[in-house]
């Protein structure tokens, strides 16, 4: 297992390095990290040090947001489905795209439900935290002036965004009850796709793996784990086990953050 290197040290290296948010399990940044795992793909490690400047991701990726895929000297890969595609050329071993047309569009469909604006963990973050997104609030807090730049889209609710969250469960939940009734245990088709591991890594904010499998602080667990009923119901034994056979089959367990 590679160790972690700062931002200073990763831009004097080539290669694929990928910037990630160290000691969070941030869906974004694991499901990039597993999406080059599965595949075979090196990469190295890289977390915003002590040592580096506080400007340093911004200088060097042209952004600060968590993750950012750099390969040699190509252009910063942030987002998700970039980073997904910048992995299929990498390495064909385990393609994660379907090669058949519908079920393409049905796993980008889905993928986007998942990691996506206003997809579900972007809603859960907007329901779970609607302090930071109380225009009455002190703003002052640079924790909470980030969160709301970052995901607050103008009038968007936490009940509207509860209730998105539930029906995108309920969605997943429907495709996966058409998938088992054709004997097949992924999200699309017959084998693993990009969407089985953005599920995978997304339900760690609302239903997280235990201790032993996902390390992370008590106060850190509560924050990341639904409470509404609704959301609850919607995480059904369908979903949860699908959850649990893409890590047992293709993650690494336990996850290191």
């Amino acid at each position: 297992m590679t160790s972690w290197i700062s931002i200073t040290e990763a831009r004097k290296v080539g290669g694929l390095r990928l910037v990630l948010l160290r000691n969070r399990p941030s869906p974004w940044g694991m499901a990039a990290r597993n999406i080059f795992e599965v595949k075979g793909i090196p990469f190295q490690k890289v977390e915003r040090a002590k040592s580096d400047p506080p400007s340093a991701l911004l200088d060097w990726t042209k952004q600060n947001s968590f993750p950012a895929a750099m390969y040699e000297d190509e252009r910063p890969r942030t987002g998700w489905e970039e980073i997904l595609w910048l992995a299929e050329r990498l390495s064909e071993s385990l393609p994660l795209i379907p090669e058949n047309p519908r079920d393409r569009m049905t796993m980008f469909a889905l993928s986007r439900e998942l990691m996506g604006e206003m997809g579900l963990i972007w809603c859960f973050r907007l329901y779970a935290m609607p302090e930071r997104l109380d225009p009455s609030a002190d703003h002052m807090n640079p924790a909470a002036e980030d969160f709301a730049n970052k995901y607050h889209s103008g009038g968007t609710s936490a009940a509207w965004a509860r209730t998105r969250a539930v029906q995108i469960l309920t969605l997943l939940d429907e495709q996966m009850q058409s998938q088992e009734a054709c004997g097949q245990e992924y999200l699309v088709g017959s084998q693993l796709t990009a969407a089985d591991i953005y599920l995978a890594k997304a339900f760690n904010l609302l239903a997280p793996l235990p201790p032993a499998q996902l390390p992370i602080s008590d106060d850190v667990r509560v924050l990341f784990t639904a409470s509404d009923p609704g959301i609850v119901g919607a995480l059904t034994p369908r979903l949860l086990a699908l959850r649990d056979r893409i890590y047992a089959a293709h993650l690494r367990l336990p996850m290191e953050l």
